[in-house]
């Protein structure tokens, strides 16, 4: 395996230094974007969130679209990798003194992997976790390396449980996201998500899903969402990898009743297909 680190090829074996910060205290921020066949989708949306995590961080990001385009397209040719594919992009700072503050002497490296990665899933098992989601946190804006322990902590839980996801409450007990993904629940007359200031991540799928339902007319709120409303409601999780999927609460049966449900899933399908459509004529 081999990754793209600040313009070179390098074996991802000796790509990481002991002096990266990212390995030694979790001062990393990252984005992981769906590829099919090179091309990268919603490339300016993941790079609008980077750097703002980049801003609260205060990193130095040097990140081109056009540049980081063809490195995910020349290390998926390298790698062999077609079809659909996990693209990761890792801000980490590498060097200087040791301690928790940055050292003036350390420097921003930018790392890129590509991955293969399966069909997604048609539905997933998910529980509410024990582990809570500060809903004032400031790395809640973006995905910063240091600030994933509790995500990580949730995903074991449902692992240990037989789950294949964790829903996320924040301090207040309501709904803030999943491990992994963000969460919309779909009832008879409305779609409902968490907003920001309940602990969810701006997700770039979610933002999308936002979009598609308002230009389709569906009724789609930013709400505080109650742990009661996911066992009497469709729930579908999302992230950029698996895209929109129906969900099995707690057991509950996993099956999209609702009709709005099934229209968003369809909408962002077409959504994702002109997205990578658009990439393919422009060369991204």
């Amino acid at each position: 395996m081999i990754v793209w680190r600040d313009g070179d090829f390098v074996p991802a074996e000796t790509a990481i230094s002991a002096e990266d910060r990212a390995f030694l205290v979790g001062d990393s921020i990252f984005e992981t974007i769906l590829a099919l066949d090179g091309v990268p989708a919603f490339l300016d949306q993941h790079l609008a969130r980077l750097r703002r995590g980049a801003a609260v961080m205060n990193f130095e990001a040097r990140i081109e679209p056009r540049a980081l385009r063809s490195a995910i397209a020349d290390l998926a040719a390298r790698r062999g990798v077609e079809g659909r594919a996990a693209c990761r992009l890792t801000l980490s700072r590498v060097g200087g003194a040791r301690g928790l503050a940055p050292s003036a002497k350390a420097r921003t490296q930018h790392l890129v992997s590509v991955t293969p990665v399966g069909a997604p899933p048609k539905s997933m098992t998910v529980m509410i976790a024990g582990t809570r989601r500060w809903a004032s946190s400031p790395t809640n804006a973006f995905k910063c390396g240091g600030a994933y322990a509790p995500n990580l902590i949730a995903r074991a839980e449902a692992a240990a449980r037989g789950a294949d996801e964790a829903i996320m409450l924040n301090e207040h007990g309501r709904v803030a996201c999943a491990s992994a993904g963000n969460i919309f629940v779909v009832t008879a007359d409305r779609i409902q998500t968490p907003p920001a200031g309940e602990g969810a991540m701006p997700g770039v799928v979610r933002a999308v899903l936002l979009e598609e339902a308002r230009a389709a007319g569906l009724r789609i709120d930013e709400a505080p969402v109650e742990p009661e409303m996911l066992r009497a409601s469709t729930v579908l999780v999302t992230n950029s990898i698996v895209g929109v999927v129906n969900c099995a609460v707690d057991g509950a049966t996993a099956e999209a009743r609702q009709d709005a449900a099934n229209r968003l899933i369809e909408a962002y399908g077409r959504r994702l297909d002109r997205e990578f459509a658009s990439g393919a004529r422009t060369g991204r």
